[in-house]
């Protein structure tokens, strides 16, 4: 009984410790939606979302994986107000691409890594683009996606070391949890 009770509770602690990555990017994303008002309409407030499933995929995939993905994408649509699904199927494609081409982006550092985010992003904004145009059935200007991704891709340096910090503590944890 108690060897049963305590794998249970090992395999709860597991899945919450490795829910963490998914956690703080909810948290994050919670917080870029905040009304601030800091600077009302003058810029665009970056895909913290995309930003996170790329450095997770890149570099550690068994802390984002695609039910997680799913869940990232469907809080971007209730935050956003998108119909239900729009964003799931953007980051889940975007997510999937970035596992396929993982064996070409890994190991990149710099430059190498804000270059492939900057591929994934480009497809994630061509795809969400194109998608919107259809769900809506009229030609949209692409402006203020271009412009969401150019800020996207400004601020990927400085979420990625803070997701950076994260996996630190997750992969130097103590393997008694």
């Amino acid at each position: 009984m108690i060897d049963a009770a305590h794998a249970a509770y090992m395999w709860v602690a597991q899945f919450f410790w490795r829910a963490l990555a998914l956690m703080f990017t909810l948290l994050l994303m919670l917080a870029a939606t905040a009304p601030v008002h800091l600077l009302p309409g003058a810029m665009p407030m970056p895909d913290i979302a995309l930003s996170s499933l790329f450095f997770w995929a890149m570099n550690g995939p068994a802390f984002m994986p695609p039910w997680a993905v799913f869940l990232i994408g469907i809080a971007q649509d209730l935050l956003t107000g998108t119909p239900p699904g729009f964003w799931v199927v953007i980051y889940l494609l975007a997510h999937g691409f970035t596992l396929t081409q993982r064996v070409f982006f890994r190991g990149r550092t710099g430059i190498g890594a804000w270059l492939g985010f900057a591929l994934v992003t480009a497809l994630a904004t061509g795809a969400a683009w194109l998608m919107a145009m259809l769900l809506f059935e009229r030609w949209l200007d692409p402006a203020a996606l271009l412009l969401q991704a150019a800020v996207t891709l400004g601020f990927y340096p400085l979420l990625a070391r803070v997701f950076m910090l994260l996996r630190r503590v997750l992969t130097t944890a103590p393997e008694s949890l």
